[in-house]
């Protein structure tokens, strides 16, 4: 069952419900097909999350590796204008092919083309549903990235536990402990980590980058999963983190 998103930025959550926009301003709720007809009968939804401070435009068009003249057309505008820590809804649609690739490319609302742009591929199947992340890699505003992850609903969850996936804009290492499963792993900026069952929320929960200044790993800092909005036993969350903070939390 779909429910709310949720993002926190700093300490304080907010919670949000967008629906996509129509014309160039704003999101589709529809792409164009790969046969040429009417008959669009082939759909994949993409979730699109800025965390990368300045509003950005989101675009899609088909086929892989699409120049920039090719994808940055007013035509292929899905969502304009997504402000930080908001998300925005897209409903891609094609017929023809069980799947599509698709190029997906992003770039600041206000410079456009003057900062170089962002851009990844994605193959699309019927049904599927994705994130498409839009984050910094540093702190400069000309470092944007784009990364899509498909969404892991799982209904297997145990009505007492957590599902915790992180995504983090720097190369980090995570422990965990909690009554029902410990351990630790490193992920990779840009990376998505494998699910984590925690028993209780308030459970340790830590993460540190993996290299300091110095090129030394720094002590880890608990991360407070409780400040989630509306977190519930039984539910599985994206956390998507920077610093060593949390900027967007939201239930996959």
């Amino acid at each position: 069952m779909n429910k709310p998103f949720w993002f926190l930025t700093l300490s304080v959550g907010v919670a949000l419900t967008l629906q996509a926009c129509g014309g160039g301003s704003g999101g589709s709720d529809s792409g164009n097909g790969t046969d040429g007809s009417n008959l669009l009968d082939r759909q994949a939804r993409l979730t699109f999350v800025n965390t990368a401070r300045e509003p950005v435009d989101v675009f899609v068009t088909n086929g892989e590796n699409a120049s920039n003249s090719a994808l940055f057309q007013q035509g292929n505008l899905k969502s304009g204008n997504l402000a930080d820590s908001t998300h925005r809804e897209y409903t891609h649609r094609w017929g023809n092919n069980s799947a599509l690739s698709v190029t997906i490319g992003i770039w600041d609302s206000k410079y456009q083309l003057e900062e170089e742009p962002a851009l990844t591929n994605t193959l699309l199947n019927n049904g599927e549903d994705w994130w498409t992340v839009v984050w910094l890699d540093g702190e400069t505003t000309n470092s944007f990235r784009v990364t899509t992850i498909r969404r892991e609903d799982d209904d297997n969850v145990p009505d007492d536990q957590y599902r915790i996936r992180v995504f983090p804009n720097k190369d980090i290492r995570i422990d965990y402990e909690s009554a029902t499963a410990s351990g630790s792993t490193e992920v990779g900026a840009g990376k998505v980590s494998s699910p984590i069952l925690m028993a209780s929320c308030g459970d340790q929960f830590e993460i540190s980058a993996t290299k300091g200044e110095a090129g030394n790993n720094l002590d880890p800092i608990q991360l407070d999963l409780c400040s989630i909005p509306d977190l519930e036993p039984g539910d599985s969350y994206l956390v998507i983190t920077s610093d060593d903070d949390i900027l967007y939390a939201v239930e996959e």
